[in-house]
């Protein structure tokens, strides 16, 4: 994860981060800034007295605004971690435990104040989530998180889970921190003398409704706030002696913030009033998705575009507690009569016909990166009416006169509803609409505000067939999506048995009783009734996969389940797959040179984001310095062309997948920005180094091959064989292999010893799917919306 930092490195750190913080500064003086205004087609709500700086509280704002950071990043293409709040972290799966040290020197602000950021915030944040709301259950247990979560200092926090899995900690280290200790002690202190059902209670009745005050914890804050505007500006460097911007600097050492030092999110309402904002030039940024004679117009008016794989699938999902629509056979229909590519060019065929029924975008990278052993199971949804009929006429349904009746002579007719603010979902819906009425099946197309869409009408399942998303994974190692992929249709309750059924037609059993350090509640995965039919429960198909990782057989073995599922009951009828597409200005940002100089997945967060984020994307973007105006060098080009990226923050190169000449063009970049750039060749020696100190925990290290740790009480003594990647312009190029082996030899207060060995395998893509990936920029739609959900 995370190795130590030696005094001799730090200070070599701290005068290369002190050396580009004065060129920014020089940057600073002749480079004109710049005010980000987005556009945002839907609308938010802001009621006086709503708790919308509380995260406990239902219609919050904390992910509205990002103005919080997360312990850490995630990069689930790279399989690559960047700390933020976090500096390092150590795993011991051998005592289910997760040890996490903080950064020093960070504050949360809120204009006219600071306040200090320790582990107490961490520990308000997580010990709240887990006794009031059950967050981590069954892994973190309830009535035992006094002893589970535990300060062991101003600035390190244990996480002890009652149940061990590989996949928790990832989710917790990629959280965002929301809960200034101060603000939330007395929460914590009220929930300390309750039992579990009194704490249950407690946090719905009191928590939730608490209005808790603002504060910041990142390098903006918000200004202003209502349901049109929200106002983020950049903090100062120091606010009373204290450093703000100063801290965040030395975390992100390539940032050019100044250069876009306010935000401002505008609440629109719909695609087309965004784009009436940008002709107005009142919005220089949107993701709005437009139609190919509307980005004409824009175009013309000198805006540009952007497209690329989003790996977010749109479909529709059948209410299935209402008849017929519970009849696998029924649902199964749907995904036949659908002609997608119909809807496709409804839009200009700016999103791409999916005809896959399972979590997984149509897009190569995502489809071919799970084993053939989980792919091969998938069948796609082809237009064929014949084999619709077929599947409905095996249900009971007949068609007369060019009209599908239920069994009782009751007309099969559907109300389909879509959100009105989504004028291109609402376009190649009204296709969709129109083809299931030339079937027979008489569909009225039904607009429904966004707002009430999203927070009421779809959430409660009050409808008969409903656009939603499908997916929102970049492939086999983006396993966020695939832990809880439920949200995407409400109307299934996962507590009741679901009918499942093989592909091939046939049933047979699924039981996890046990996993490397967890035993399952319920290990019933699927239960068979008869060779051909039997059940899946949801619910214990989540706890089991969540105590899993992408590489062990029983995740292959929960994914094939999963899409089993999906092929058979059709929760969501696959419609098409988004592209990544935004609008912008041209004089404001410049990111032709991503698509120029780099490889598709080397530059995939800087158009969706990393894992773990909370910032709006462009905001990251300027964290990493891979954003600036025409005829401004960003940071982090500059730093990659004369190699002093891999030597300064080598961690952040290994996160983005940045490997010279492979994955980023140096060549490109000096072509593209006129400037000079340092070959990088690559030689490979081995180091060892040993290091000893009076710390009780050790972190291990993101660049080792090979680490072994032995822990006291007291000292630490580490001995670490590292093999890295170091060039002949002292270069250190960080290099990730598929597997990382780790021995830990803890001994403990009693002086007994385990020892334990822990394999993990990371999902790896290779070198030549990457560059046989094509990248289409055309003009396009921009996308609608994301609907934003924290996995807790």
């Amino acid at each position: 994860m995370n190795g130590k930092t030696y005094t001799l490195l730090a200070a070599a750190i701290a005068i290369a981060v002190m050396a580009m913080y004065g060129v920014n500064v020089v940057r600073a003086s002749s480079t004109p800034t710049v005010t980000i205004i987005e556009a945002i087609p839907s609308t938010v709500i802001v009621s006086p007295g709503v708790p919308i700086w509380n995260p406990y509280a239902p219609g919050n704002l904390i992910g509205t605004v990002g103005t919080y950071m997360p312990l850490a990043l995630y990069n689930p293409v790279t399989a690559q971690f960047y700390p933020v709040l976090a500096k390092s972290w150590a795993m011991f799966p051998q005592n289910k435990t997760l040890v996490i040290y903080l950064r020093h020197d960070l504050y949360w602000f809120n204009g006219s104040a600071v306040m200090p950021f320790t582990a107490w915030d961490v520990y308000a944040q997580f010990y709240i989530g887990v006794k009031a709301f059950g967050w981590y259950v069954p892994f973190l247990n309830q009535s035992l998180v006094d002893e589970e979560i535990r300060v062991l200092n101003n600035y390190t926090i244990e996480f002890i889970f009652y149940e061990w899995s590989p996949q928790q900690p990832y989710y917790i280290l990629t959280s965002w921190i929301e809960t200034p200790w101060p603000v939330w002690k007395w929460a914590v202190d009220a929930l300390k003398t309750m039992n579990v059902t009194q704490a249950m209670v407690f946090g719905s009745n009191n928590i939730t409704k608490f209005v808790a005050p603002y504060w910041a914890l990142s390098p903006y804050y918000v200004t202003y706030v209502s349901p049109t505007y929200q106002t983020l500006e950049l903090e100062p460097m120091y606010y009373n002696g204290v450093p703000l911007l100063a801290s965040w600097i030395k975390i992100f050492p390539f940032e050019d913030w100044y250069i876009y030092p306010k935000y401002t999110k505008w609440w629109i309402g719909g695609n087309t009033q965004a784009m009436t904002a940008f002709l107005a030039r009142k919005a220089n940024l949107g993701f709005i998705g437009l139609s190919l004679q509307q980005e004409a117009t824009l175009n013309a008016s000198g805006f540009g575009e952007y497209n690329g794989p989003h790996y977010a699938t749109n479909g529709y999902t059948l209410n299935p507690n209402i008849y017929p629509f519970n009849i696998p056979q029924v649902r199964q229909a749907f995904c036949y009569i659908i002609n997608r590519t119909a809807a496709s060019l409804a839009w200009g065929g700016l999103y791409t016909p999916d005809p896959y029924p399972v979590p997984v975008a149509n897009f190569p990278p995502s489809i071919e990166s799970y084993p053939s052993s989980v792919w091969s199971i998938v069948t796609p949804c082809s237009t064929n009416w014949t084999k619709a009929a077929q599947l409905l006429e095996s249900a009971g349904l007949y068609k007369k006169n060019g009209q599908w009746y239920l069994p009782n002579g009751t007309p099969l007719t559907v109300t389909l509803i879509a959100p009105s603010g989504f004028t291109d979902w609402m376009t190649f819906t009204s296709v969709v609409a129109t083809t299931l009425s030339q079937f027979g099946i008489k569909t009225t197309l039904l607009g429904m505000d966004t707002a009430t869409y999203w927070s009421t009408i779809f959430p409660n399942g009050e409808y008969e067939m409903a656009i939603t998303w499908l997916t929102w994974s970049r492939g086999y190692g983006d396993f966020g999506f695939l832990s809880w992929p439920f949200w995407t249709f409400p109307a299934f309750n996962l507590s009741k048995a679901w009918p499942f059924q093989w592909p091939n037609g046939t049933c047979t059993p699924v039981t996890i009783s046990s996993l490397p350090g967890f035993t399952p509640p319920n290990g019933t995965i699927v239960w068979c009734v008869n060779s051909t039919f039997g059940y899946i429960n949801l619910t214990n198909w989540n706890i089991v996969f969540a105590a899993t990782a992408p590489g062990m057989p029983q995740y292959n073995e929960l994914l094939k389940v999963l899409f089993a599922w999906y092929e058979y009951y059709m929760p969501v009828i696959p419609n098409l797959t988004q592209n990544q597409q935004f609008n912008y200005d041209p004089s404001d940002f410049d990111i032709t040179w991503w698509v120029k100089c780099l490889t598709l997945f080397s530059w995939v967060p800087f158009v969706q984001g990393p894992w773990g984020e909370s910032l709006p994307i462009m905001l990251w973007n300027a964290a990493f310095g891979a954003i600036a105006p025409p005829g401004v060098v960003p940071p982090l080009v500059e730093a990659a062309a004369n190699g002093s990226l891999w030597k300064i923050d080598p961690q952040l190169a290994s996160f983005l997948g940045w490997v010279p000449d492979k994955t980023v063009n140096l060549a490109c970049l000096s072509s593209y920005f006129h400037i000079p750039y340092t070959p990088v060749a690559t030689t490979t020696t081995t180091t060892t180094t040993t290091t000893t100190s009076t710390s009780t925990t050790t972190t291990t290290s993101t660049t080792t091959t090979t680490t072994t740790t032995t822990t006291t009480p007291v000292t630490t003594t580490t001995t670490s064989t590292t093999t890295t990647t170091t060039t002949t312009t002292a270069v250190s190029t960080v290099t990730s292999t598929a597997t990382v082996t780790s021995t830990a030899t803890t001994t403990a207060v009693s002086t007994t010893t385990a020892v334990t060995t822990v394999t993990v395998t990371k999902p790896v893509i290779s070198t030549a799917l990457i560059a046989g990936i094509v990248i289409i920029v055309i003009v396009v739609a921009a996308v609608a919306a994301v609907i934003a959900l924290r996995r807790r």
